[in-house]
């Protein structure tokens, strides 16, 4: 089974996309990008990683700047959770490496069959396995 790393600041989100994932993945959850660091830094390495956005305003910015580097040197897809449709969050997300993004609120089945197409999964192979 795949395992999926999430970052997400909110208790009650972190809740919620574990609870889901973890039907069809291994799922390890974080609270900051620094988190995330730490994590990838034990040589932990996950099938992708599902965040939510840090703006130029956040103090977390430079770890989720740091994060994403790292991620590209690993080949580990990243999506990006944004706020309420603010499309320069995802204009943002996607130049500075994001494989995709999605908005919240989101539809929870839409969110796993754009993890599985980050992580390379064939469409019939995504059938299978969606919640």
């Amino acid at each position: 089974m795949e395992t999926i790393l999430i970052v997400e600041h909110s208790y009650m989100m972190r809740l919620f996309l574990i609870n889901y994932l973890s039907k069809n993945f291994d799922v390890n959850a974080v609270e900051t990008p620094t988190e995330a660091l730490e994590y990838l830094e034990k040589n932990l390495r996950p099938a992708a990683i599902l965040s939510n956005f840090h703006s130029n305003a956040s103090r977390e910015r430079e770890g989720f700047q740091q994060m994403i580097a790292t991620l590209e040197q690993n080949n580990i897809p990243l999506i990006v959770l944004t706020d309420q449709d603010k499309s320069d969050q995802r204009i943002e997300a996607l130049k500075l490496g994001a494989k995709d993004t999605m908005s919240k609120p989101f539809n929870p089945v839409e969110m796993q069959l754009r993890l599985m197409t980050a992580m390379g999964f064939k469409q019939k192979d995504k059938m299978k396995r969606v919640a």
